[in-house]
């Protein structure tokens, strides 16, 4: 990686650009080498601090030398609105992309790669409850669940990315109707039950033996063909056939 890094930047030290220039290079050109591979294996320190390094040298200097540091790192990472100059971290964007390879294994999908993440998410948690099935989705990612262990390095380095990325994320509401329809039924804080505190999958009344029968996501509780929810009958149907 440092590698590819200081071969781009040799091409381009030759170049008399301006700071804005050297700040578009940095990003687009010297930062985005990296990315390919940190989307799936996050650098250790060292190698962060070089590749800061490198990219501090070029902005200041132009070149792969040391150079006088005008602003500190954590400053220059800042978005301009900010007063920054809108460099992209290598350790921030590094674990945001591990964080987005977390996430896009727990959405629906029967592909290899997602179910090996789902594997490692059930390995790798405390069971959220201790009665019925646990649905690993993309909304376990707000269940706030407790580390047990790690498998492996690399999943070290995913699952801590994860960890990291996590206090910031939102959950927003759907805004069409595929949304709404892929909407998890339980431990979802956008559906609440009559006291206000999202189902559970701790019991019957919770859910567990509609989770048993696959009804996880609001469009399994919709009748396609009438356009209206499923009655308590139909839901039933559904749970026994399942059970066969």
């Amino acid at each position: 990686m440092m590698t590819a890094l200081k071969s781009k930047l040799i091409n381009w030290s030759h170049n008399r650009l301006s700071l804005a220039g050297r700040i578009l290079v940095a990003n687009q050109v010297l930062l985005a080498s990296m990315w390919y591979i940190a989307a799936c294996w996050n650098p250790n320190p060292r190698m962060i601090t070089q590749i800061r390094g490198v990219v501090r040298n070029f902005i200041w200097g132009g070149k792969d030398a040391p150079a006088r540091t005008k602003v500190k790192w954590d400053t220059l990472t800042l978005s301009t609105t900010q007063g920054g100059l809108g460099i992209i971290d290598p350790k921030a964007q590094s674990e945001a992309l591990l964080a987005k390879l977390f996430i896009r294994g727990l959405a629906p999908g029967g592909e290899p790669w997602k179910e090996l993440i789902r594997h490692k998410a059930d390995q790798t948690r405390l069971p959220v409850h201790s009665k019925g099935p646990n649905i690993t989705d993309v909304n376990w990612i707000f269940a706030a669940p407790k580390v047990k262990r790690v498998p492996c390095s690399m999943w070290k380095s995913i699952i801590g990315a994860w960890m990291n990325v996590r206090p910031g994320l939102t959950k927003e509401k759907p805004s069409n109707i595929a949304e709404i329809f892929r909407q998890p039924i339980f431990g979802n804080p956008l559906i609440l039950n009559k006291s206000g505190i999202p189902l559970g999958l701790g019991g019957s009344r919770d859910g567990s033996a509609f989770a048993r029968a696959g009804c996880s996501r609001t469009k399994d509780l919709w009748n396609l063909e009438t356009q209206t929810w499923k009655s308590l009958g139909e839901l039933g149907m559904s749970y026994h056939a399942s059970n066969r």
